[in-house]
C-alpha cells in the first residue's frame, strides 16, 4: 500500500478569530537568528526529528520561502513556534502555516492557537487571499486548534473525505 498524501486544511482570511489572551508573562515575536537553538528544542520535541541548527537555519530563518517564523516566549524560553511559508501550489496568491510546534511542558495553554493566528494575521498583512496547512490523521490535537482557528478540510485527494469523516467522528 502506497504512503496516502498528507491532510489540507484552507483558510479564507475573510474573519480571524478572537485572539486567545496570552498567559502571564507570556510574549509573541518573530524568531531571529537568536533563537536557533529554542527553535530547534521546541521543533525536535514536537515531531520526534533531530532539528539541529543547520536544519532550523537552512528550513526556517534564512529559507526565502519562509519570510517570518513566529516563537511565543514564556519565562525567557521559546515554547511554541509557528512558520509562515509562501508556495506556488496549489494557489501562488496563497499563504501557508508551516512547523507548528510547542514545547510537550508548555501545551495545554493555547500556545498553538496564538502562533498560528499569529501566522494568519502575517498573512492578512501580505495581502494574502487564503492560507493553507498541511497535518497528519493521528495530528488530533492540532487539527482541533486549527478548526477553532476557522481552518476548513481541502479535499484535493480521494482518500481525504474518508480520512475527514474518521477524524471527525474520533473528535466527538
Amino acid at each position: 500500500m502506497s504512503e496516502l498524501p498528507q491532510l489540507r486544511m484552507r483558510h479564507d482570511l475573510r474573519t480571524l478569530p478572537e485572539a486567545r489572551p496570552l498567559p502571564e508573562g507570556a510574549i509573541v515575536r518573530r524568531a531571529d537568528l537568536g533563537d536557533i537553538a529554542g527553535l530547534g528544542k521546541v521543533l525536535s520535541e514536537s515531531f520526534g526529528e533531530a532539528w539541529d541548527e543547520q536544519r532550523v537555519r537552512g528550513e526556517l530563518l534564512v529559507n526565502v520561502g519562509v519570510p517570518a517564523t513566529f516563537v511565543v516566549e514564556l519565562a525567557g524560553e521559546i515554547v511554541a513556534t509557528a512558520s509562515y511559508q509562501v508556495q506556488t501550489s496549489p494557489d501562488p496568491d496563497a499563504g501557508w502555516v508551516h512547523w507548528v510546534g510547542v514545547s510537550p511542558a508548555a501545551r495545554g495553554l493555547g500556545l498553538g492557537e496564538i502562533v498560528s493566528r499569529r501566522v494568519l494575521e502575517e498573512a492578512v498583512e501580505r495581502g494574502r487571499s487564503q492560507v493553507f496547512l498541511t497535518t497528519d490523521d493521528p495530528r488530533i490535537s492540532a487539527i482541533r486548534t486549527y478548526d477553532r482557528l476557522g481552518f476548513v478540510p481541502d479535499t484535493w485527494h480521494s482518500s481525504h473525505e474518508e480520512r475527514w469523516a474518521k477524524i471527525r467522528a474520533s473528535m466527538g
